[in-house]
């Protein structure tokens, strides 16, 4: 068969491959623009969800894919997990624990702190039994004001020549180990300056047991209901706080006579289980015996108690208050302020009582504390140095 050469080819013939070869080209630039703007719109509709993932377009020397790629599947709403109950006991006996106060709303601390060399922070003791208490100093800080917090509650501090100081409660309940305090720094327009931690050890106090038979009537008012309005109710009392320190030097013991049932004790009621701890520190007297305050303070509370009966509760300042409990009668009245020793009732029975004494508090903004500690010693500011 003869080979035919090109030059032998018809016009017509050659003009039809000249079209088809231009075809043929157009339709591939029409098929690489299409393909561009298929992924170009699967980009849009992944950018606008939640939960797209970045697609970087093709560079100038990538040809585009002919093939767009395959839509994101629509994310599917998460099933909620219900969160699992939590138990709440119900109080059963007089020492149940008062809540801890609304602490201030926090305030985020900024990347850069003072620096360190300007602060320091002192705890005094830095080891402390269980229901004791320690003082908590900041030393040559620049700030407005500060604050400290401790096993779930915040302790305001109070100024004092350059310096920030307040008392840290320790529960009796609160379980031995090491535990941080951590103090912030504040700014007079209320923004955080800085924070620092120091640690406290809590050592364990090895309190009794203590196996009480009540009288079916004064049982009673263990009533849940019963200790539950009376919780809230001292709870609202201790939430208060005054900035300024009214009391000087140790505590005066408010009453003389044995003591009948020490602070931190465990309670068992009419041979139930112990439930809780002893809060405070009974002292036993006759009927009638004058009560006097511990130190100065301003009365912020006088009246009945379902639990503790007639009582007076002192601030102290500071969040510390002092509280005398089963009283027959009260001698002071509401926003007065009494002097150390001034006389602010009498020892009765009234409440849960089996028979006439002093139920005795010390609460270090809203912590019972060991009261006796606190005729020992004076808790206050550091000295310089």
């Amino acid at each position: 068969m003869q080979r035919l050469h090109a030059s032998s080819v018809c016009w017509p013939f050659r003009a039809c491959l000249i079209f088809a070869a231009l075809a043929s080209v157009l339709l591939a630039a029409c098929s690489g623009s299409s393909s561009q703007g298929s992924e170009g719109g699967v980009q849009v509709q992944q950018l606008a969800s939640a939960t797209a993932t970045i697609r970087h377009a093709p560079s100038a020397t990538t040809a585009p894919s002919l093939t767009p790629a395959p839509p994101s599947p629509t994310p599917q709403p998460a099933t909620p997990t219900p969160a699992p109950a939590t138990a709440t006991a119900e109080p059963t006996a007089e020492e149940t624990s008062i809540p801890a106060p609304e602490p201030p709303t926090a305030t985020a601390v900024p990347s850069s702190p003072v620096p360190p060399a300007t602060i320091g922070v002192t705890l005094a003791p830095q080891q402390v039994a269980q229901g004791g208490a320690t003082v908590v100093q900041v030393v040559g800080a620049s700030a407005a004001a500060a604050s400290a917090d401790f096993a779930g509650r915040q302790y305001p501090l109070l100024p004092s020549e350059g310096t920030f100081w307040g008392v840290l409660g320790v529960p009796g309940n609160q379980p031995p180990g090491d535990y941080p305090v951590l103090v912030t720094l504040v700014t007079a327009d209320g923004r955080a300056l800085h924070q620092m931690q120091a640690s406290l050890t809590v050592t364990a106090a090895g309190f009794p047991v203590e196996y009480i038979q009540l009288d079916p009537a004064v049982a009673a008012l263990l009533d849940p209901a019963i200790v539950l309005e009376e919780i809230e109710h001292r709870a609202a009392i201790y939430a208060a706080f005054t900035p300024e320190r009214l009391w000087l030097g140790p505590f005066l013991l408010p009453v003389q006579g044995p003591i009948s049932g020490a602070y931190g004790a465990g309670r068992s009621y009419n041979g139930g289980p112990v439930t809780d701890y002893h809060h405070g520190t009974d002292i036993s007297a006759d009927e009638g015996t004058p009560v006097v305050a511990a130190n100065t303070g301003r009365v912020a509370f006088v009246g009945d108690l379902s639990v503790r009966g007639r009582s007076v509760i002192l601030d102290h300042g500071d969040g510390v208050f002092s509280a005398y409990h089963h009283l027959s009668e009260t001698a002071v009245v509401q926003g007065q302020l009494v002097n150390k020793g001034d006389l602010v009732g009498t020892v009765g029975q009234t409440g849960l009582a089996e028979g006439p004494h002093l139920h005795w508090e010390i609460v270090v903004r809203g912590v019972e504390v060991d009261a006796l500690l606190w005729t020992q010693a004076e808790y206050g500011p550091l000295p310089p140095g």
